[in-house]
């Protein structure tokens, strides 16, 4: 059976990390049979969070193992049935949750001390899930922040002010809220691939303790809120996240 190695729980959702929250909706969403473990970035292919282990073969990435799992088991979400064209776009919805929404998203738990502290909890937990020694997760977060700030910093969006970061936020919310429309799903009446990955960004948004003008730009889409719960109602029921 699939292992998905992940973060844990966390804020009432399956896990901590958007892309794990990706992956496992797919898996029930597929309806392909899972278990979960911790993750430990000292195994991991790539040094990520979340990979999935099938036996002896270790896959890193929550995309490159969804296109395992499509090579394996088959298109369980249909996602086939679209064109090119509708193809293109779901690609440049998804670029635009997991390469530039997810930085917010990273900024707004991350950078700030006084959000750090809301996060430091769940990342402990996760850290000592792995198997790291107590004694060594205080430490070990602190690095984990420098380095996220300096990747922040390096990608670009950790130069810019507070204030320019909800702006860049917002923009993106509303951006996908105009997308969506009056849809259900992004690309059609049911569920694809890409909405997976629009799950796995807006939740982490909008089912979490951190307040922030994003967030709340997001609770002002009534069809993104919609969107979010249609997903959590449907395949989260009875689990963490529902």
């Amino acid at each position: 059976m699939l292992t998905v190695h992940k973060f844990g729980p966390a804020f009432g959702l399956p896990d901590l990390g958007p892309f794990v929250v990706k992956l496992e909706t797919w898996l029930r969403i597929a309806g392909i049979p899972y278990r979960t473990a911790p993750g430990d970035f000292r195994k991991a292919p790539k040094g990520k969070i979340p990979y999935a282990s099938d036996g002896d073969r270790l896959i890193p990435d929550s995309s490159q193992i969804i296109d395992y799992l499509v090579e394996k088991h088959g298109d369980k979400l249909n996602d086939g049935r679209f064109g090119a064209q509708d193809k293109a776009l779901g690609r440049a919805i998804k670029s635009m949750f997991e390469s530039e929404l997810y930085f917010v998203l990273v900024y707004l738990r991350w950078w700030s001390d006084e959000d750090f502290a809301r996060l430091r909890p769940a990342i402990g937990q996760s850290m000592a899930s792995a198997g790291v020694p107590r004694f060594a997760v205080s430490p070990l977060l602190a690095f984990a922040q420098r380095q996220t700030r300096s990747m922040l910093k390096a990608q670009g969006i950790g130069r810019h002010t507070r204030e320019e970061v909800y702006a860049t936020g917002r923009a993106l919310v509303d951006a996908a809220a105009d997308l969506l429309g009056d849809k259900p799903f992004f690309l059609d009446d049911a569920p694809s691939t890409l909405d997976t990955a629009a799950y796995g960004q807006l939740a982490e948004l909008l089912f979490t303790p951190f307040e922030n003008p994003v967030k709340a730009r997001v609770q002002e889409k009534a069809n993104l809120v919609s969107f979010c719960e249609r997903i959590r109602d449907t395949y989260w029921a009875n689990e963490p996240g529902a």
